[in-house]
């Protein structure tokens, strides 16, 4: 399994064309299924920017290596919601949940 990581930290780089100073991804990740993010980033003069995650490396997918992590997780830490932030200096944290709302809502149940 690939760095999962620090693909994310690179797929954000990649796509902020912008002076910023924290980006953060929030994930949706259902085992496989489907897979949701939306993102935004915090400029050095604080206003805050929705940007698109740009996943142009064929080699490694940003949606099959967010599953596998998950799917590694499993046994010790079921998660659907995931938020990853990353400073523009380079320390980041992801922050993992689990909503059960949410996975009856993929399951088709209410």
């Amino acid at each position: 399994m690939i760095d999962v990581y620090k693909l994310i930290a690179n797929t954000i780089c990649d796509s902020i064309d912008d002076d910023w100073e924290k980006a953060v991804v929030e994930i949706e990740s259902s085992f496989n299924r489907m897979l949701s993010t939306s993102a935004h980033y915090i400029r050095k003069n604080g206003e805050e920017e929705a940007f698109e995650l740009q996943d142009d490396d064929q080699e490694e997918d940003l949606g099959k290596s967010i599953f596998e992590l998950q799917e590694s997780m499993f046994g010790k830490h079921k998660w659907n919601r995931a938020i990853f932030t990353l400073e523009s200096n380079g320390n980041f944290n992801m922050d993992f949940k689990w909503d059960q709302e949410l996975q009856d809502k993929w399951d088709g149940k209410k």
